[in-house]
């Protein structure tokens, strides 16, 4: 007898997640696993219910993957290529989530399943907070102008998720970076409204120096 093909968890989720987006949560397991060439009893056994196995499969209540990334820095780098690679990491997310949004609605899921079970710090205030601190910290740091850094990482968000929800209401397509370079241009029409003007500059370069000469100063 043939043993039962072993399946990873990210390739049920994968599954699961174009299942889901294709036929709604109506979706049997039992197709699911078809794609998958297991049997549905197989899903269920390692996901508990159709339910869980959805909310895995989008990741509800879970931080999204480019959270690390806001949690830290912004490094030495030129800020306008890291602000490139966020913007690049939230639009792979969105890309990938704004889809799912009508297959959560459909299958009612609660604002406290969306918020996760950290009641303390949930999903997505985590993140908003996580992405205002890397804007605060680019203020201090000198490479920002003055404002509230809240206000940045809204305005940021939004600016990256807007397309795919007109898309998703419209059912249009959102064009590839190869098609389209309209992240580039996002990042370069917000970093000018975030870049520091020529006193701040100036100031922040003073800022710099004097720093310097009080390390030397302690060397020597």
């Amino acid at each position: 007898m043939a043993r039962p093909r072993q399946v990873l968890d990210e390739e049920i989720l994968e599954a699961a997640r174009a299942c889901f987006i294709e036929h709604g949560v109506s979706v049997s397991t039992e197709t699911i696993a078809a794609r998958l060439g297991v049997s549905g009893p197989a899903l269920l056994k390692r996901f508990g219910s159709k339910r869980e196995l959805l909310k895995a499969a989008f990741s509800i209540g879970k931080a999204p993957p480019w959270l690390p990334m806001v949690e830290v820095g912004p490094d030495a780098r030129e800020l306008t290529v890291q602000l490139r690679e966020v913007a690049g990491a939230i639009d792979t997310f969105f890309r990938a989530m704004v889809p799912a949004f009508a297959v959560m609605r459909e299958a009612g899921i609660t604002p406290e399943e969306l918020r996760g079970d950290d009641k303390e710090a949930p999903a997505p205030a985590r993140t908003y907070l996580a992405l205002a601190g890397w804007f605060r910290r680019a203020q201090e740091q000198g490479r920002l102008r003055e404002g509230d850094p809240g206000v940045m990482a809204s305005l940021f968000v939004a600016g990256l998720q807007y397309r795919y929800f007109l898309a998703h209401v419209t059912n249009e397509s959102v064009p590839t970076e190869a098609e389209v370079p309209w992240l580039e241009r996002m990042v370069d029409i917000f970093w000018r409204g975030v870049a520091p003007g020529a006193q701040e500059g100036a100031a922040s370069a003073e800022k710099t120096r004097a720093s310097r000469g009080k390390g030397e100063s302690k060397r020597g």
